[in-house]
């Protein structure tokens, strides 16, 4: 049996997320797993894990499973990178036997970062959500008498949230919008750019209230910089919306079917924000309003993309070969 610790994972964040979708479908399927750390034959966790834990398992012939998104590096955490990923790099070259990416993407910055492991100790698992609450709606929306686009996530950092006002700021003019934006601001310097007559701020939702939006909402604008597997993305895939965003991280991976919505930034694994030219962006939001029926059909034939039946089978499937 397996030991999971998810009652580490009570906070904010893709983490936490994750672990709840995994709990929720472990529970549903009826696949066991122990609570306790002495009565398993191995341990699954995202990120990092107490060293002096692995230490223990290592020495009771424990399998580790590790499950790792992004790493921190230096041109968006400055120096400080190397202590952020001290925990999880000390965990993956020491101790776990297999690990789970999220994405190619995530497993790039990974070798990058941490060193490179054979192709049979890891597999890439994308996320999945909820298909029971993150469905669409199959009516394709008139666009023409106002676009509604959205934006969702926990707006900590600028490359969230500064490209996608600018490139709006830059479109006003020639067309009537709103952008609702859904999600906690966990950065006070980013206030300012809440700051327009075209945008309705929806704070924190649950899932229903985040997939409602999604569904009542013509097209998903997404900025971030080098991001390993957003759910915000497959959420608004899951739920029928075109996505339009930059070509950085896994996006191109994630929106396989609609890469030409994606601004082009640079092939670098670490991408910098410099590299985000809003002027991009706002091409490719301006070329998705002109053909908006036709990537709204491909977004629709594209929803089960990301369910977390198939995520969770796979992360079952990788438990099963690593204990049996």
């Amino acid at each position: 049996m397996l030991y999971i610790p998810f009652h580490k994972f009570k906070y904010l964040g893709g983490p936490s997320t994750f672990m709840k979708n995994l709990k929720d479908y472990l529970d549903e399927v009826g696949y066991q797993y122990s609570n306790s750390f002495w009565k398993a034959k191995g341990i699954f966790f995202p990120m990092g894990y107490r060293p002096q834990t692995l230490w223990v398992a290592k020495r009771l012939a424990m399998k580790i499973i590790q499950r790792l998104d992004g790493v921190y590096y230096p041109s968006k955490h400055g120096s400080n990178y190397i202590k952020l990923n001290r925990l999880q790099k000390n965990n993956y070259q020491k101790y776990s036997d297999y690990i789970i990416f999220q994405s190619v993407h995530s497993r790039d910055q990974c070798f990058n970062m941490f060193g490179e492991i054979p192709n049979n100790r890891y597999s890439i698992i994308y996320n999945g959500v909820n298909t029971k609450i993150f469905y669409p709606d199959k009516k394709i929306q008139d666009i023409k008498s106002k676009i509604k686009f959205i934006t969702t996530g926990s707006f900590r950092n600028i490359d969230m949230i500064e490209p996608i006002i600018l490139a709006l700021d830059y479109l006003k003019k020639n067309y009537n919008f709103e952008l609702h934006i859904v999600g906690p601001i966990l950065n006070k310097d980013l206030g300012p750019y809440f700051d327009r007559d075209y945008i309705v701020y929806h704070n924190s939702k649950d899932l229903k209230g985040v997939a409602e939006l999604l569904r009542s909402s013509h097209i998903f604008l997404y900025s971030h910089l080098n991001p390993p597997c957003p759910n915000s993305v497959i959420e608004a895939i899951a739920t029928g919306l075109p996505v339009v965003g930059f070509d950085s991280g896994a996006m191109a991976e994630l929106c396989h079917f609609s890469k030409d919505l994606l601004a082009y930034v640079t092939d670098d694994v670490f991408q910098k924000y410099e590299d985000f030219d809003y002027k991009k962006l706002a091409e490719k939001i301006e070329f998705i309003i002109i053909d908006f029926t036709k990537y709204k059909e491909i977004a629709l034939n594209h929803t089960n993309e990301y369910s977390f039946y198939d995520c969770g089978r796979k992360y079952v499937e990788v438990f099963n070969k690593l204990l049996n």
